[in-house]
Formats: structure tokens, sequence, C-alpha cells
């Protein structure tokens, strides 16, 4: 018989097994589409949401603070922006503090570009709106309360001997609430700040190896993590991980198990088949190669298939818990269909080797 034959025969032989063992081949697909749902959509986000949830986290605040030996200029700051990564740069604020009397009480000025303020701190609550120029200010809550200041009221700075007036009341829900904030340009052009705080969606050693280029490249001034908020982040992430690793070998453990179950039960319905064809010659080999193809095919649509619907699971959840999307990772879905491959294999390969090993006298009897 040649080589095409015994190709074709074998193809019958697969077919046949799908169409007359249907409901056997359903429930192991279906064993096998939902371990690979599960493995895809855990996959996908475990791997794909951490960088998503680090552009999340920032709507915390600041996650860098820099520091100089020397006041920051302008100049510096601008190097600054255009150094740090920019896919991943949210926004640099450079923060200069001054004390002043402020209708007569002391207070303290916060001068900072205000815009990119809000970027970094888009928790900030604002009545009113943002100045407009430097003749104009944002007033913290309680210092408004403290002072008894609306939106649309004049201010004078003793100090600089000028009225701003106050577009808007601001609560940051920290020290700020007790400061006046103005445009940074109010300085004038050549300002010089105390310190900048620095938003990116990195976290863990992403955030560090970025800290260590800023050293390298600007070795005169100090780039400090926000470690409640860095810490917090990498807690976060370290759990969301953990839970998906465990959740991910949980369904798989069952997965195995199921499919065990399922190809088991497949071969001993086929004992009396299996017996028949040792008895006019077939090889252990050749009665395996045959099994565990059925298997493979199983294992390959079923992961397939899988893949898909752990997609719109991953994308699901993850919109649903976060709030953000994931995105279709080509590698993981190959990598999850041959997983998928290999657990069907081996959860086949036991009660397979069984059986092709078994005598055919005692097969053909259905003992």
């Amino acid at each position: 018989m040649g080589k095409s034959a015994n190709v074709k025969m074998f193809v019958t032989a697969l077919f046949a097994f799908f169409l007359r063992r249907r409901s056997r081949a359903a429930t192991a697909f279906l064993a096998i589409a939902i371990g690979a749902t599960a493995l895809f959509g855990m996959m996908t986000i475990y791997y794909d949401l951490p960088d998503r949830l680090a552009k999340v986290f920032r709507a915390y605040g600041a996650n860098l603070v820099l520091v100089g030996e020397e006041a920051l200029t302008k100049e510096e700051i601008e190097n600054i922006r255009e150094f740090l990564p920019q896919d991943s740069l949210i926004g640099i604020a450079p923060y200069a503090y001054r004390s002043l009397m402020l209708n007569s009480r002391l207070a303290t000025a916060a001068y900072t570009d205000l815009s990119e303020a809000l970027a970094i701190s888009p928790y900030w609550q604002i009545k009113g709106r943002l100045p407009e120029n430097a003749k104009e200010a944002l007033i913290g809550s309680d210092l408004a309360d403290t002072l008894n200041v609306k939106i649309g009221s004049a201010v004078k700075l003793k100090d600089v001997n000028e009225d701003v007036l106050i577009t808007g009341i601001v609560k940051t829900g920290g020290s700020g609430d007790m400061f006046l904030f103005l445009e940074i340009e109010a300085m004038g052009v050549d300002y010089a700040a105390d310190l900048a705080e620095v938003s990116v969606s990195l976290t863990g050693d992403g955030l560090e190896r970025l800290q260590n280029s800023l050293r390298e490249r600007f070795p005169h001034i100090t780039p400090k993590p926000i470690k409640r908020v860095a810490n917090s982040e990498a807690s976060t992430l370290n759990k969301i991980e953990a839970l998906v690793a465990l959740a991910t070998i949980v369904v798989l453990a069952l997965t195995l198990i199921c499919v065990s179950t399922t190809m088991t039960a497949i071969v001993l319905e086929r004992l009396k088949e299996i017996g028949l064809k040792k008895a006019i010659g077939a090889r252990s080999g050749a009665i395996i190669t045959e099994f565990l193809s059925e298997a493979l095919v199983l294992g390959l649509v079923g992961g397939a298939f899988g893949c898909a619907l752990g997609f719109a699971f991953a994308n699901y959840a993850s919109n649903s818990v976060f709030g953000v999307s994931v995105n279709f990772s080509l590698a993981l879905a190959v990598a999850s269909t041959l997983i998928s491959i290999v657990f069907t294999a081996f959860a086949a390969i036991f009660p397979v080797y069984s059986a092709a090993n078994i005598n055919p006298i005692i097969a053909l009897r259905g003992e």
C-alpha cells in the first residue's frame, strides 16, 4: 500500500472518530476550549495589563521628584523633559515655593506650570477656571476658607505690592489646600524651581532604570521616587499577577483532569476496536499514533477556539474591573494553543498507552 493511500486511510479514520463519537469529542473539545480560554485570557492580562495599569495609576499623582543641588532652571527642566521617555511621560511640573504676605497673612505661594500640574494630578478638584496670565491665581480650598476668599476676589501680595485675581479654588487633598498657586512664568523668564514633579507610566524595574539614567545624564540632579505611590503600585501589580498565576494553574489542572477523564472514556469505548486491529496485525505504535493524532487535533482546534474566547474574556474583564482594554498578542495565542496541544497529548498518553498494550483476546472479550 502506497504512502498516499496510508495518509488517506489515516485521515478517513480521523474523521470517522469525530463523526461516530461526536458527544465524547465535543466534551473533550469544550474542556480544552475552556482551558485555553482561561489560559490565553489570564496570560493576556498578566503580560499586557501591568503596562496599561501603570497609566491608570498616574491618576494618583507623580511618582518621581527631581531635586537639584541648586535651583532647577527653565532650560534644565526642558532638557529633562526631552530626555524622559516620551511614550511614558504624563507630565513634568516645576515647583518654586515662596513665603509671602497674602492679605496681611503669611502664606505659601506655589509657582508652577498649572497645566502640567493638573496633568500630573488629575484628582485635583477645581471650582472656577485656570489662571490665564501672571495676574491670576488659584487658591487652595483651606486657605480660601481661612481668608474668606471667593472666586473673582482680588488678593494683595504685599511682598510684591500687587493684586492677583482668584480665578478658581482648588482642592488637592493635601498640603496644597493651603497654597496659592500661580503660573511659574510670573517669576520671570529665567525662573528657578526648587523641584520638579514627574509622572511617568513606569513601575518597578522600569522606574528604577529611569532613575539610574537620569543620574547618569544629569549628575547634579537627584531623582527620588515617591515611595508611597511607587510601593502601592508595585504591591497592587504583584497581587494581581499572583492571583492571575494561581487562577491559571487551577484552571489548567481542572482542564487536565477533565480531558484525561474524557480520553479514558473514549479509549474504553473502543477497546474492541483496538483488539480487532491488533488481532489483524496492527502494531501498538500505530494505535498510539492514531489516538494521539485525534487528541492533537482536538487540542489544536480547541486551543485556537479558546484563544478567541480568551481574548474576549480578557478584554471584558480588563474593561469591567480596570477600565482599560488589552491588546491581542499573536505570540501569546500561539503559545496558548501549543500548551493546549501538549496538555491534551499528556492527558491522552496514559490511557492510550495502556490500551495499545492490552491483550487483543481480552479486548475482544470485552473484559
